[in-house]
């Protein structure tokens, strides 16, 4: 079966856009730090292909993979944990889809890490 994607709809709560935005861009311009926090993730079985933000308040999108086995509750709580993008903040409303790779021939978005 191999690992799965998930395209995740971040939407950022009223009045916190300003408190994620800089503890983001501390990790994302601290490379050893944000090395660090790719290869936790990668340790707890995901990685994050893609970030994209459409505007400072919202919304964003992100692509993630979770190693085969992980279930879509497993992934929700890792999104919406310290480990995931609302840094323990509770900034971000997180909207999962687990991507349907049948429809895909079985073509993943990505090139698999996991």
């Amino acid at each position: 079966m191999g690992s799965q994607f998930f395209l995740v709809h971040h939407y950022v709560k009223p009045g916190k856009a300003g408190q994620w935005w800089q503890k983001t861009g501390e990790l994302m311009s601290d490379q050893p730090a944000m090395g660090k926090y790719v290869q936790d993730c990668m340790g707890l079985g995901f990685y994050n292909h893609s970030f994209m933000p459409v505007a400072q308040e919202g919304p964003m999108f992100c692509i993630w993979e979770a190693k085969e086995g992980i279930s879509e509750a497993d992934f929700q709580d890792f999104i919406d944990g310290p480990m995931g993008p609302n840094w323990g903040m509770s900034a971000l409303n997180n909207n999962i889809s687990k991507i349907n790779l049948e429809l895909t021939g079985g073509q993943a978005p990505y090139e698999r890490k996991l």
